[in-house]
């Protein structure tokens, strides 16, 4: 069975994926990272997280394929996507939040807003999408 708590973390950011990755583990969450969508959909098959955190701009496959790839394993995975140019992406994040659990915060991340929507997430189990300034 899947840890409830367990979340895997994709960005081309290393330092990125190392903070987050340090910031989760210290609210009690098992951590898996990757640095691309090959990699993270790579990750996901060998430890299916509850939640993915991913970039959505990556080079070779971005973060939406990779969901694509991952929810073909599991639809019902929780997803937020993370990125500085949110608002070129807004559309494709709505859409997708019609149909599966997304959610989404602008770069830079406040680690006070990840850790909110990852609990909210949890309690309720509900789509949303969130812009933040």
């Amino acid at each position: 069975m899947v840890n409830p708590h367990s979340i895997l973390v994709v960005d081309d950011d290393e330092n990125l994926v190392y903070t987050l990755s340090l910031l989760l583990r210290a609210h009690g969450y098992e951590v898996f990272t990757a640095f691309d969508g090959y990699q993270g959909y790579a990750e996901y098959f060998n430890h299916p997280a509850e939640f993915v955190v991913t970039d959505i701009q990556m080079p070779a496959m971005d973060g939406f394929e990779m969901m694509r790839c991952i929810r073909s394993i599991n639809p019902k995975v929780k997803t937020i996507y993370v990125s500085g140019a949110l608002e070129r992406f807004e559309k494709d994040v709505e859409s997708e939040a019609h149909q599966f659990d997304v959610a989404s915060l602008l770069k830079p991340l406040s680690k006070t807003a990840l850790l909110a929507l990852m609990s909210t997430q949890i309690d309720e189990g509900a789509s949303i999408v969130h812009g933040q300034t």
